[in-house]
């Protein structure tokens, strides 16, 4: 793989989340009832949605940039723990694939969005772990925080003050996971 290329799928991963902004936009746009303080995400694929085709196939999009930023990482990796987490990466794509397949309201839906989280932040905690046993100290310190500590924050500020909405929560959630991918890319730009 030339190192064009390579870069090419490392950037996929820290934009695929700036498209995610525009696949909310355009599906709130069509839907003026959605609120992002009182809805999830997903309600803009659901049943109540008006053209759902717009936020799923979204997700089945986003899904495919995060899949070939996995690609970027395991054509950059110099270990086979690096490698390990970018398998974990192109799942927690699929996982995010899925959320298009299966939209809110389905049986598999909430199963598929969960694990699209919890996919990604074990491939970050993965990573960084990788990247410390490489001896890369603040990419891989980085990348372990990211991985580690959004589900037991996230449940704290759920039972302390409570989120304002699944949205919100789901923002917040994707805002580490794009951070993570840009550590990522960023670490692993000069390699390979």
């Amino acid at each position: 793989m030339t190192p064009r290329t390579r870069r090419a799928l490392l950037l996929a991963g820290p934009c695929a989340f700036a498209a995610f902004h525009a696949v909310v936009l355009a599906s709130a746009s069509r839907n003026p009832w959605w609120s992002f303080l009182r809805h999830a995400f997903s309600d803009l694929g659901g049943p109540a949605a008006a053209d759902p085709w717009i936020y799923n196939s979204g997700m089945i999009l986003l899904g495919a940039l995060v899949a070939l930023f996995s690609l970027g990482l395991l054509a950059s990796s110099r270990s086979s723990g690096a490698a390990f987490a970018s398998g974990l990466y192109f799942t927690a794509g699929l996982f995010l694939a899925l959320i298009g397949v299966y939209p809110g309201g389905t049986r598999p839906h909430t199963f598929v969005s969960t694990w699209f989280y919890v996919q990604s932040f074990m491939a970050s905690a993965a990573l960084g772990l990788a990247l410390l046993r490489e001896g890369r100290g603040a990419p891989g310190w980085a990348l372990l925080a990211l991985g580690l500590l959004p589900l037991p924050l996230g449940y704290l500020i759920e039972v302390s003050v409570g989120w304002p909405s699944v949205a919100v929560a789901e923002y917040a959630g994707a805002a580490l996971i794009a951070a993570s991918a840009t550590v990522a890319a960023v670490a692993h730009w000069g390699s390979g």
